[in-house]
């Protein structure tokens, strides 16, 4: 791995990739599942969070000899919960003018406490706020990581200890059916792979583990592209897009997209299109505000045919996304840079 690559904390393909995945999501739901396979876009959103996360982790302790988790904390409050919160008070400002509020504040509660997907297999409901289960998985990930990365795995062997098990894991839930409903892939321990196998990938990226291999990751990353594409797009069964290990298939590719943007600058350019980086970029609000946005079309606005629904609903998402961004994100995310380790004092 090289300087420029060691210190670098932004791809603009990453950003695409995440453009790609969220507008899936977006047009999985506004179609109600026949268009394409949203079940895909949420695995893409968890690889490219653990690689993302873990990255920015070695950064800090690279440049400044360690890593302050309280900081760390403070960092992700800022970039997440202020549109949370926002989303919520959408949520109950629809939830009184439809005389619902009772109905919705304990998904509410669940999706500020980062519990949604517990309590959704518990059997609760909540109005609108059903996507909020992810974020739960990726809270429980950021709680826990950042211990392990900067501590007992930071060792080279123990890495290569976890990277085994974790791929062992990622053989077993391909070849082993899940029995049960879409809500038992909803628990932290079963949907996190894709999230471990992204932070593995930024360790052995920063570690040179697969500097060998820049000859052929350009390939490796546009054949699994294309792949990743044809499981976003398609609409697939949905038994098997939650059972049957699938939810591993598509954080493996996205790895390998992964792989490729960061260790071959200039590779898969077309996920740095302006409008995919755009969207990217956007993609927390986009995923965020899509659900109660399209609960609202769905129950109270008429559109006609589901072609229209289709397209009220992306273009609605997107303007409130790029509102949000603008209004409620940007002014947290600024604050984020205040909030970093200090370089270790040298002693002579």
């Amino acid at each position: 791995m090289t300087a420029t690559t060691s210190a670098k904390t932004h791809w603009p393909g990453l950003d695409g990739l995440r453009g790609v995945a969220a507008l899936v999501v977006v047009v999985f739901h506004v179609s109600l599942g026949q268009a394409v396979n949203g079940y895909a876009g949420v695995d893409v959103f968890f690889a490219l969070s653990g690689f993302l996360i873990t990255w920015l982790l070695l950064a800090e302790r690279d440049r400044f000899g360690r890593v302050s988790l309280k900081q760390f904390y403070v960092r992700r409050l800022l970039r997440l919960y202020p549109a949370l919160v926002a989303t919520c008070l959408l949520v109950l400002g629809l939830a009184v003018v439809g005389g619902a509020v009772r109905d919705v504040v304990p998904g509410i509660l669940a999706a500020l406490g980062y519990v949604s997907n517990w309590w959704l297999r518990t059997g609760g409901e909540a109005p609108m706020l059903e996507h909020t289960w992810t974020l739960a998985i990726e809270e429980h990930y950021y709680l826990i990581w950042p211990l392990l990365i900067t501590g007992f795995f930071a060792r080279a062997r123990w890495i290569r200890v976890l990277a085994v098990a974790v791929a062992a894991a990622g053989v077993v839930a391909v070849l082993v059916p899940w029995p049960g409903s879409v809500d038992g892939v909803r628990l932290s321990y079963v949907r996190g792979t894709p999230i471990v196998w992204g932070s593995l990938l930024a360790v052995a990226i920063r570690r040179g583990w697969l500097d060998g291999a820049a000859r052929l990751l350009p390939w490796i990353g546009a054949l699994s592209a294309v792949a990743l594409l044809t499981l976003l797009v398609v609409p697939w069964p949905a038994p098997f897009t939650w059972m049957e290990g699938f939810t591993s298939i598509p954080g493996a590719l996205s790895i390998l997209v992964v792989a490729a943007i960061v260790v071959v600058p200039g590779s898969l350019p077309w996920l740095a299109w302006a409008p995919l980086v755009w969207a990217g970029r956007r993609s927390y609000g986009i995923y965020l505000y899509h659900f109660p946005l399209l609960s609202l079309l769905r129950h109270h606005v008429d559109v006609g045919s589901i072609e229209l629904r289709m397209a009220v609903g992306v273009v609605a998402t997107l303007v409130v996304a790029a509102l949000s961004y603008h209004f409620v994100e940007k002014p947290f995310l600024r604050m984020k840079d205040r909030f970093h380790a200090r370089p270790v004092s040298q002693t002579t």
